[in-house]
């Protein structure tokens, strides 16, 4: 065994003297061979908005913005074209990108030496800027990044260090989408630029990561149906390219509001959470991904065999899903410290972000590790069981999508098929009715908890739909699942007076529960919140508020 490892490292010792492509390693199994990774894009790419004195403002990534010296960093940024002067330090810069996070967590996983080269500038398009043809209109940065690729590869070379281009890490097409005259030739234009730069480099196989553009900010809304034409043009790309691997984005954090209204930009949060979901795509490629705990039951439910099982409903957006409540925080909260800890006498099932992370089975009802943050269902859970009989049944079932907006919960649907939830929706409930049935327990559905999103208390078009597309999914769901007298429990989104529409959202919905007695509407006048979101304090008193208005309701 010794023998043959002297052998490898003499051919890469060999090898690297030798005038090769960029790629001058051979050793995939070598732990000092340096892996670069090449990461480009526009502004959320850049960093906009993301700012490192923040950084430990968010638990789960307190100390992330500490220089990583043994992470080498060579940049190209904005307009300016201000690049470093060769290799760097890893360290968040004026603002910072996903590099921050993608190499902690590449590096807690896997073994072996990192370099990140990072070419970004905001506001700009495949079709001019990125167009390896270089037109003279565009920035001309496809030039300019493959010059900054070639003189930092040969960087290393020159210190007789060997390396292994990984993968590009590309985020990138607002502004591609922004113009109708450009945004249906996105992919034939992407295609054109990943295949210049594997025949630039000489590495054929060369991997790009694609990073979704999130449908969270504006451009979810006042753009959508051109948001929804990239995702098609991007969706070609993945489909004609194995060497093309999709990042989903819009379950991440995102800045609620800038300058008064949604934003363009991830921010501080999602920055920081951008960079996991990069580091995570690779490293399931890889095939070294952080194992998932398996957390469904062991053996028979925890129900009395023959019993009721009251099966309850979450849905909703941000506010169900718990962006900004972060389960470090609960031992914050004496009387919530134990909801730490898993309630194995409540079943829990799961569809978070869209589907981006599902359970298998029924468990208990519990923390997910689903980016380090809970939502209503604990405190909501906890409170309901404190209230029913002993030999009664609770499941819940959580149905959650951050990213979405009003329409995606359309029963008749919208032209983005991607982003419609209902018939998931609904589908997901019947599994759950049709489960316990199966497995001989009585399932009664008990109602549905439902929390308005952010946006749709924003966006006028939005705001004043919301009472028309909440009484239509109300009556569909009913119908659909047989369940005519299904009630549903409406939370109000709590009072932020940025969000210019959010009294007569709020109007609406009592007005729905006036003439609908299955409906109650839940008041958060009086919940704590911050500024963007309800955070730890305001999701714990949802959920209670929540079970107190079911448990109570006559």
């Amino acid at each position: 065994m010794k023998t043959r490892t002297g052998i490898r490292q003499l051919i890469c010792w060999l090898l690297a003297g030798i005038s090769l492509p960029v790629t001058t390693c051979c050793c995939r199994g070598a732990d000092d061979v340096i892996r670069v990774f090449v990461m480009a894009g526009q502004s959320n790419m850049v960093g906009a908005d993301a700012h490192a004195e923040r950084i430990d403002e968010f638990p789960e990534f307190r100390g992330a913005g500490v220089p990583q010296e043994d992470v080498r960093f060579a940049w190209l940024l904005g307009h300016e074209g201000r690049r470093s002067e060769g290799w760097e330090a890893l360290r968040p810069l004026e603002s910072f990108g996903p590099e921050i996070t993608f190499a902690r967590r590449v590096g807690q996983y896997s073994s072996g030496p990192i370099a990140i080269i990072k070419s970004a500038v905001g506001g700009t398009t495949v079709a001019k800027d990125w167009n390896p043809d270089a037109p003279d209109d565009g920035l001309r940065l496809y030039p300019k990044t493959l010059q900054l690729i070639r003189e930092s590869l040969q960087s290393l070379e020159q210190q007789g260090l060997r390396y292994r281009v990984e993968a590009v890490l590309w985020h990138q097409g607002e502004n591609d989408m922004l113009d109708r005259g450009l945004v249906p030739n996105y992919a034939k234009g992407l295609e054109r630029l990943i295949g210049q730069l594997r025949l630039d480099l000489g590495l054929p196989q060369l991997k790009w990561y694609i990073g979704e553009v999130s449908e969270k900010g504006i451009w979810g809304m006042d753009h959508r149906t051109q948001l929804g034409e990239l995702f098609r043009q991007q969706s070609r790309v993945l489909s004609r390219d194995s060497q093309t691997i999709w990042v989903p984005t819009s379950h991440l954090a995102f800045e609620v509001m800038g300058s008064g209204q949604p934003h363009y930009h991830f921010g501080t949060q999602g920055q920081l959470q951008l960079g996991q979901a990069f580091a995570d795509a690779w490293l399931r490629d890889q095939g070294v991904a952080p194992e998932e705990k398996d957390r469904g039951f062991r053996g028979e439910l925890p129900v009395e065999a023959g019993g009721t099982v009251q099966l309850f409903v979450l849905a909703g957006q941000r506010g169900a899903e718990g962006e900004g409540a972060f389960a470090s925080q609960l031992s914050d909260f004496p009387e919530f410290g134990a909801l730490s800890e898993d309630q194995p006498g409540i079943l829990y099932r799961y569809s978070l972000g869209g589907g981006v992370r599902v359970s298998r089975d029924w468990e208990p009802l519990g923390l997910t590790g689903y980016q380090g943050t809970f939502g209503p269902e604990l405190a909501l859970g906890a409170e309901l069981r404190r209230g029913m009989p002993a030999n009664t049944g609770i499941a819940i079932l959580k149905f959650t999508d951050s990213g979405a907006q009003g329409p995606d919960w359309l029963p008749e649907g919208t032209s983005e098929v991607h982003r419609n939830l209902y018939p998931e929706f609904v589908a997901s409930i019947r599994r759950a009715q049709r489960d316990l049935e199966q497995r001989g327990y009585r399932c009664q559905l008990g109602g549905v908890f439902w929390q308005t999103g952010e946006n749709d208390t924003w966006f006028g078009p939005y705001a004043a739909k919301n009472a028309e597309l909440m009484r239509t999914l109300i009556r569909q769901t009913r119908q659909d699942l047989g369940a005519p007298d299904l009630r549903w429990l409406i939370g109000q989104q709590f009072s932020e007076p940025t969000w210019k529409h959010v009294t007569q959202v709020n109007r609406d919905l009592e007005e729905i529960a006036a003439v609908d007695p299955r409906v109650l509407i839940i008041s958060t006048a009086t919940a704590p919140h911050q500024t963007q979101h309800l955070g730890t304090a305001g999701t714990l008193w949802l959920g209670r508020a929540m079970a107190q208005a079911w448990l109570s309701w006559k």
